[in-house]
């Protein structure tokens, strides 16, 4: 029988798998990472990964959830805290976002793999993702709010706005069939495009 942890055993070992987790996923992605590398890079039995997360696709959710307010983070510091042209900053924020697509692979990997969201949506609480989903993204609707008080940003849910930014992420993995030296301005026009329609209509209404 299988000897009971202590509420700070737990919390260690969780630590340890998101840590380790990260870690993995990132370097090898998640096809090529098995629940025997994850459990032994925590210092677990492969069957102490069970108690923990039902699968490596539940900890892959959960790592993600983890990282989402740091990736948001970075983006809305380099856009929305780097300058006050609200415009100027939603161009920012969708390049960073596309940049980011090309560099992590976390972030990557959820955009690129139709079945792995799949997968990983499955071994999620949805209801509780949701919630936390809100909660991380609740930074940039604050920004997209306070824009569209100052005249600066079309009306509308602001949650719904961020997903119009958000659509910007598929681009990067078109990226191997376009020319190289015409790939970023296509990503800058893309940028630009989407943020004259949210932004342009205001302006006229002001003039």
């Amino acid at each position: 029988m299988a000897r009971g942890f202590t509420d700070k055993e737990k919390a260690d070992i969780e630590e340890r798998l998101l840590a380790r987790g990260r870690e993995l996923f990132a370097r090898y992605g998640l096809d090529k990472t098995t629940v025997e590398e994850l459990a032994q890079a925590a210092g677990i039995a492969k069957g102490t990964f069970y108690r923990f997360f039902p699968s490596k696709e539940a900890l892959f959710g959960e790592v993600l959830v983890d990282e989402m307010p740091r990736m948001l983070d970075k983006l809305l510091s380099r856009s929305f805290g780097a300058t006050a042209d609200v415009r100027e900053a939603l161009v920012r924020y969708m390049k960073e976002l596309v940049h980011l697509i090309e560099s992590d692979v976390l972030a990557r990997a959820v955009v690129s793999d139709a079945g792995l969201q799949t997968k990983v949506l499955a071994e999620l609480d949805l209801r509780n993702m949701r919630g936390k989903r809100a909660e991380v993204f609740s930074p940039l609707a604050e920004a997209i709010a306070e824009a569209q008080q100052a005249g600066d940003l079309v009306s509308g849910e602001p949650m719904e706005i961020a997903q119009i930014l958000g659509a910007i992420k598929i681009f990067p993995l078109y990226k191997e069939h376009m020319p190289p030296e015409q790939y970023p301005r296509l990503v800058e026009r893309l940028a630009q495009v989407i943020a004259d329609g949210l932004t342009c209509p205001v302006r006229a209404e002001v003039h």
